[in-house]
C-alpha cells in the first residue's frame, strides 16, 4: 500500500431536495433504477435495471437484459431513513472486487430540515483499501460525471414537484442522461466537427442547450449566468474551436446551471405557473408553465441532434 493511498481524502457531497425525509431515502434506494444512469454500469451488456436491496447484506447490482445481475456493491449498514453505508466493490480497473476488505465505503445521511425539505449528505470514503489503484477510483467518483453530477439527477428525481412541473422536470433529468450518452467515447477532435456544412457541431449544441436552460431560473430573478455571452445564442456564427470553452468546463457550468434550474423547478406554486411570460416566443405561449414546456421542447429537439451528429459522425447511437 502506498502513502498515497493512505492519505487520499474523502469525497463528500451535500445536496437539498424539496421532500420529506421518508421521500427523500426511499427515492434513493426504492427508487434508485428512477434516477441512477444506465451509461455507469460495469457490466459487459447494456443495464436494464439498477437495484439496491434495501437490508444489511442486501446487494447492489445492475440487471442485464439477458438476466445477468453485475454486483458492484453491498449493504453494510441500513437505517432508514435516516442514513445507510454501502460497500463500493469496484475497484482501480472498474471491474468488481468480491473481497470487501477491499472496498472503499459510501455512507448516505438524510437529515430533515425546516420548510419540508431535507438535506442529503453523501461520503465516500477509504479509498487506501483499493490499495496502488485508489488514486484512479477516487479521481472517478469525485469527477464531473461522478457523484456530484449523479446527486443532481437524483435530486431532479426525488423532488416534489408541482403536478403540473413534474413531467417537466422529467424530460429534463432523463435529456440529461441522453445528452451525457451522445458524449461517450467521442473523441476531442471530433466535438468541434460538423457533420455537414449545414450543421453545428456537438460541443456547440451542448453549449447552446445550457445556455437556453439558464432562462429558466432567470423568469424568477435568479441570475443564472453562463458566462459566455452570445457564443451559444441562436443565429451566432460559428468561430473556431479555441474561441470556446472545453468540454469540462462546459460540463462544470452545466452542472451550476442544473442545480439552479431543478431548484427553480421545485419551488414553483401554481400561482408562479400562472402568470404571464416575461416574453413570448409564440403567440400559443401565455403563461410562464406554457413557456417553460416551449423550453423543455427545445431542450429536446436538441438531445435529438446530438444523437443524430453522434452517429453521423460515426459512432455507434445513443439508443438502441
Amino acid at each position: 500500500m502506498t502513502n498515497t493511498a493512505e492519505t487520499l481524502a474523502s469525497v463528500r457531497n451535500t445536496i437539498t431536495v424539496k421532500a420529506t425525509i421518508d421521500h427523500a431515502f426511499k427515492v434513493f434506494t426504492d427508487g434508485f433504477d428512477t434516477w441512477w444512469p444506465r451509461s455507469h454500469h460495469i457490466g459487459r451488456q447494456p443495464m436494464v435495471k439498477a437495484v439496491i436491496e434495501p437490508q444489511v447484506g442486501g446487494r447492489c447490482f445492475g440487471r442485464e437484459a439477458d438476466g445477468t445481475e453485475c454486483e458492484w456493491g453491498r449493504i453494510l449498514t441500513w437505517e432508514p431513513p435516516n442514513r445507510f453505508v454501502l460497500a463500493w466493490q469496484i475497484g482501480p480497473t472498474w471491474q468488481y472486487e468480491p473481497d470487501l476488505d477491499k472496498a472503499s465505503e459510501v455512507e448516505v445521511r438524510f437529515t430533515a430540515e425546516p420548510g419540508g425539505v431535507t438535506r442529503v449528505d453523501l461520503e465516500h470514503r477509504h479509498f487506501e483499501r483499493h490499495a496502488e489503484g485508489a488514486g484512479n477510483v477516487r479521481a472517478g467518483v469525485s469527477s464531473r460525471n461522478g457523484w456530484g453530477a449523479l446527486l443532481l439527477m437524483y435530486a431532479a428525481r426525488a423532488t416534489d414537484y408541482h403536478p403540473a412541473v413534474r413531467p417537466l422536470a422529467l424530460i429534463f433529468t432523463i435529456n440529461d442522461s441522453l445528452a451525457s450518452r451522445s458524449f461517450e467515447k467521442v473523441p476531442a477532435e471530433d466535438l468541434w466537427r460538423r457533420p455537414t456544412d449545414r450543421s453545428n457541431p456537438m460541443l456547440w449544441i451542448l453549449g447552446h442547450m445550457i445556455s437556453t436552460r439558464a432562462q429558466i431560473p432567470k423568469m424568477f430573478g435568479d441570475p443564472c449566468d453562463t458566462g459566455w455571452g452570445d457564443l451559444f445564442a441562436r443565429g451566432a456564427n460559428l468561430g473556431s474551436a479555441a474561441g470556446y470553452p472545453t468540454h469540462e468546463a462546459v460540463q462544470a457550468v452545466s452542472q451550476d446551471v442544473n442545480r439552479q434550474l431543478y431548484a427553480t423547478l421545485g419551488g414553483l406554486t401554481a400561482a408562479d405557473l400562472a402568470r404571464p411570460p416575461l416574453r413570448t416566443p409564440t403567440p400559443a405561449i401565455t403563461t410562464i408553465a406554457d413557456h417553460i414546456a416551449f423550453l423543455v421542447m427545445h431542450d429536446t429537439y436538441h438531445v435529438g441532434q446530438l444523437a443524430y451528429a453522434r452517429k453521423a459522425l460515426g459512432h455507434q447511437g445513443v439508443v438502441g
